[in-house]
């Protein structure tokens, strides 16, 4: 049994299966969906997964005739479905190891296993890529897989997992923000320091606008075969551009000691048309999920801040003002003292202040300092409301007030 205190992962590992077993494993996973929209609906009779596993266990195996072990993994991944799903499009079986699967290498090649049917056995050639190699990285690193899965799609998913062990805070931290046009990054030292700043990923807008125009134009005439093929080549252009500015910034992460930071962002309230039109061309999601499996590799602390007034907080006098300048985005123009700064810039460093303040914790407010604005110096930070029989997280803030040490160095 798996330890609590575990980290998982998993890996996507492209196969180079014959025509022959792609009929076997489209045939297997074709009566595997078959079977969960059967039992689907038998979920509302159940009071727990251990009922239901009982309940559905014999039917499972009697009408597809897989492997007990199978079975048990599919009555659990169908209970654990949202309660409203009815249907299925397709669904991921898992397979443990050494029961029902196992990996061998031949001299070319190198195959996994699979025990779908019971003295049935499918072994499937992985194709060596980048994938391949980060999976064999990290099985010599401590890694262990006891299970695949075999997705909708043919492909096989390397599930890993190692002992949890704690990384070590580094030394600076890499702010960054993430806007439509661009990404902003600030390193900053735990003195207040900046280190270095910069813009990632500015190629990336007027690409967007030219898929944007094209797509109009073909919604015109109604080429849905070509709005098909351009949305694909938009998705891997985004998906392309966003892996390598995640490859930069783990780069100036390694080359300043520091760990990343971001906002913890949220659905935006709808503010009209065109302001949701260009949030909704921010791949965040993506960037987030890529970022975070680069970070993991590389042992570097991803943290994530609350993005309350990071646009809005003035890092030279402390001040909280309405942020933008007028009708000038990129614009942020402090009324208290006249501070202009470029606000994607000025956003980077308040996140990579919010982490460094989450690392001293809350200030004593015995101690608290005022500072010549008759503000208090310790204003960024901002505690949790406290829930009953737990004690409050600090959790900071952007509010009146410049933090001891941070400057605009």
């Amino acid at each position: 049994m798996q330890a609590r205190n575990d980290v998982n992962r998993a890996i996507l590992l492209q196969t180079d299966a014959t025509a022959s077993k792609k009929r076997v494993l489209s045939d297997f996973l074709n009566r595997a969906t078959t079977e969960v929209n059967r039992v689907l609906p038998l979920r509302q009779g159940c009071k727990n997964a251990s009922e239901f596993q009982i309940a559905v266990a014999p039917g499972l195996r009697a009408n597809a005739g897989f492997n007990i072990q199978v079975v048990c993994d599919m009555a659990r991944s169908t209970w654990r479905k949202h309660k409203n799903c009815m249907k299925v499009k397709g669904t991921t079986v898992k397979f443990n190891v050494p029961r029902n699967c196992k990996t061998f290498r031949m001299k070319r090649f190198s195959f996994v296993e699979l025990g779908m049917y019971p003295r049935e056995r499918t072994a499937i050639p992985i194709r060596r890529n980048r994938n391949w190699d980060r999976f064999s990285g990290l099985l010599g690193s401590g890694w262990t897989c006891k299970t695949y899965g075999l997705t909708p799609s043919l492909e096989v998913v390397a599930y890993l997992s190692r002992p949890d062990a704690p990384l070590q805070a580094r030394r600076n931290v890499l702010g960054i923000d993430i806007n439509a046009k661009d990404f902003a990054y600030t390193v900053l030292t735990p003195e207040g320091k900046i280190l270095k700043q910069g813009y990632l990923g500015q190629q990336m807008w007027p690409k967007k606008q030219h898929f944007a125009g094209r797509r109009a134009m073909l919604q015109s005439l109604n080429a849905s075969k070509k709005l098909k093929r351009m949305r694909h080549r938009q998705r891997n252009y985004v998906k392309t551009n966003i892996g390598q500015m995640v490859r930069e910034m783990i780069i100036l992460a390694k080359r300043y000691d520091a760990d990343v930071s971001i906002e913890r962002l949220s659905r935006f309230k709808p503010r009209g048309r065109r302001f949701d039109r260009k949030v909704m061309t921010i791949p965040f999601y993506l960037f987030r999920r890529i970022l975070e499996g680069r970070c993991f590799d590389n042992s570097i602390t991803l943290d994530r801040v609350d993005p309350y007034h990071t646009s809005k907080w003035c890092s030279r006098c402390g001040a909280v003002g309405r942020g933008h300048d007028g009708g000038n985005y990129a614009l942020f123009r402090c009324r208290e003292c006249g501070q202009a700064v470029n606000s994607d810039r000025k956003a980077s460093l308040a996140v990579a202040v919010k982490t460094l303040l989450e690392r001293r914790g809350f200030p004593d407010q015995n101690t608290l300092q005022i500072s010549g604005r008759r503000v208090p110096v310790s204003g960024l930070l901002r505690p949790s409301p406290m829930t009953q029989g737990q004690m409050a997280v600090p959790t900071p803030t952007l509010e009146r007030g410049k933090p001891t040490g941070f400057s605009r160095g």
